[in-house]
């Protein structure tokens, strides 16, 4: 029996996994975006966040062009983390904090 339980709950998590890896995939890129347009020569700025809600006021507010139709499964207060290394003011690394059906 938990074999078929396991069976049947297999494509669900693999759907769903499918899913947040192309909501990340979009996020990251808009957040990339967001970062180097309002954000990047901030001093003292560390370990910035993007949200959905961010974008959303970038394209209300400055006439941004932020995509969310293809985040619209998401909450508005999902975010990445941008890691950004001190010395080359590069982003080493991307955490994602995506509430996502």
């Amino acid at each position: 029996m938990k074999k078929i339980l396991l069976i049947l709950a297999l494509p669900l998590c693999l759907f769903g996994c499918d899913n947040q890896k192309k909501y990340e995939e979009i996020m990251k890129d808009y957040a990339i975006s967001f970062y180097d347009k309002y954000q990047k020569d901030q001093e003292g700025l560390t370990n910035p966040t993007i949200s959905i809600e961010q974008l959303k006021n970038a394209n209300e507010y400055v006439n941004d062009s932020y995509d969310l139709e293809k985040l619209k499964n998401c909450q508005e207060q999902s975010y990445v983390e941008l890691i950004i290394d001190q010395t080359t003011e590069e982003i080493k690394e991307i955490k994602y904090f995506m509430q996502c059906n």
